[in-house]
C-alpha cells in the first residue's frame, strides 16, 4: 500500500467495537476452512461465514485500494467453490483460474430470514453457472435446495422489454450444506445467457425445494438478481466433429463430436445400443447403453464430497498431456439427440493432446 493511501485510511475513524468484530469475522472465516461437517446424503458444498460487520468494514477499505486483508477475504470466498466439496471439476477449475463475472450482490428474504449472496456467473454457448450462497439465523436450511432439475424450484430470465423466460436446467448442479453455520452453497447449471452480453437482465429464482423423509416440499419465495452480463462472464465453446468408431463389449459406438469449453469437455457418442424406448402410451425412456454403464461404473457417492471418481474401478475418463481428466457426474442426463449419449468431463489444459480411455484397453485419440 502506498503512503498516500495509507494516510487517507488512517484518517477514517472506525469504532473499536467495529474493528474488533471485523477482525474476529476474518479470523472466524479462516478458522472455518477446516473441520466442516457434511450431512451424509447429498452433494453439498462448502460455505464460510463472514460477519456482516467484517464485510462492511472491508467494503470501506476496498474503496481506496485492494489490501492484503481484502485479498484474504476474497481467498476465503474463492475456497467456497474451489474446494473439493464442489463435485463439479469445471467450476473448481474456472474459479481457480479466475474466470467469471463477480457479482457481489446480496438479497434478504425477510419472510424466511434468509440472506442470499450472489457470488459469480459464468456462461458459454450452452451453459450458465450461477454460484451463490444462502444462510439463515432462524430457518433450518438442512435439506433445502434450489433444485431446477427435478424439484419445484425454477429460474427465470426477465429481459429489458419485460418478457419472461424460464431457463432450462443443464444437469443437476451442485449443493453443499454446512450444518455448523446453517449455510448452503449452490452452483446452479442452466441454459446459456451468453446472447445477453452487454445487456441489463434480471434473474429470478423461485421456490426452495425441500427433500425430507423421502418426501418433497417447498418454500415459496422469489430471489431476484439484477446484472449486466459483461465480457468477464462469457467464454467460447469449440466443437470438433470426429465420427470415430470403436467397439466395446460387442457394441459399436461412434464419437460424433467433442465440445471444449472452460466449464467442461463433452464427448457426444452414438451407439448400436443407444436407444429410446417408447411404450404403448407414447412415453419415452432412454435405454442405458453398455458404454454408459461403464462410464458410471467408477462413480461413487461420498458423504463429504458428493460424486467422486473411484481410481480403483474401471470406468471412462480422458487423458490429456499425461494427466487423467475425470468425469463431471453432476451433469448426468444432459440432453442430446435421441440416439446420442453425452459424457461430460473436466476442462482440458491441452486440447491438442487428448485421448478417451474406456475400460482397461480402449484408447481413442480425440483429434481430427
Amino acid at each position: 500500500m502506498n503512503n498516500k493511501v495509507k494516510r487517507e485510511l488512517d484518517k477514517i475513524e472506525v469504532p473499536e467495537e467495529v474493528h474488533d468484530r471485523a477482525r474476529m469475522g476474518v479470523e472466524k472465516a479462516k478458522a472455518e476452512l477446516g473441520g466442516i461437517h457434511c450431512k451424509p446424503t447429498n452433494k453439498r458444498k462448502l460455505y464460510k461465514r463472514l460477519s456482516l460487520v467484517a464485510a462492511a468494514f472491508l467494503i470501506i477499505i476496498s474503496t481506496f485500494t485492494f489490501t492484503p486483508a481484502l485479498a484474504a477475504i476474497q481467498e476465503v470466498y474463492d475456497k467456497i467453490f474451489s474446494s473439493e466439496h464442489i463435485d463439479d471439476a469445471g467450476v473448481r477449475k474456472a474459479i481457480i483460474s479466475g474466470k467469471g463475472q463477480a457479482l457481489e450482490q446480496t438479497f434478504y428474504d425477510e419472510e424466511h430470514d434468509i440472506t442470499v449472496n450472489y457470488e459469480t456467473v459464468l456462461t458459454d454457448d450452452k451453459e450458465t453457472k450461477l454460484l451463490l450462497t444462502y444462510e439463515s439465523d432462524s430457518t433450518n436450511l438442512e435439506n433445502h435446495y434450489i433444485d431446477i432439475f427435478e424439484g419445484v424450484s425454477s429460474i427465470y430470465l426477465i429481459k429489458e422489454n419485460g418478457k419472461k423466460k424460464e431457463l432450462e436446467n443443464v444437469g443437476w448442479g451442485s449443493s453443499y450444506y454446512n450444518s455448523e453455520t446453517n449455510q448452503v452453497a449452490e452452483a446452479l447449471s442452466f441454459e446459456s445467457i451468453k446472447e445477453y452480453e452487454g445487456q441489463n437482465i434480471r434473474l429470478e429464482i423461485q421456490n426452495l425445494t425441500i427433500y425430507e423423509d423421502n418426501e418433497m416440499d417447498k418454500i415459496e419465495t422469489e430471489w431476484p438478481l439484477e446484472l449486466n452480463v459483461n465480457q468477464s462472464a462469457v467464454s467460447d465453446r469449440k466443437t470438433v466433429d470426429l465420427n470415430k468408431k470403436f467397439t466395446f463389449n460387442g457394441e459399436t459406438y461412434k464419437i460424433r463430436r467433442v465440445e471444449f469449453s472452460e466449464l467442461e469437455t463433452r464427448v457426444v457418442v452414438a451407439g448400436s445400443d443407444t436407444k429410446i424406448h417408447t411404450n404403448e402410451f407414447g412415453e419415452e425412456t432412454r435405454i442405458m447403453s453398455k458404454l454408459e454403464k461403464q462410464f458410471l461404473n467408477a462413480r461413487e457417492v461420498s458423504n463429504e464430497y458428493g460424486y467422486t471418481f473411484n481410481e480403483n474401478k474401471s470406468g471412462v475418463y480422458l487423458k490429456s498431456s499425461g494427466e487423467k481428466v475425470i468425469p463431471i457426474y453432476s451433469k448426468g442426463e444432459v440432453t442430446a439427440g435421441k440416439d446420442e449419449y453425452v459424457m461430460t468431463f473436466a476442462p482440458l489444459k491441452d486440447r491438442q493432446e487428448c485421448v478417451l480411455v474406456v475400460g482397461e484397453e480402449i484408447k481413442i485419440p480425440l483429434v481430427e
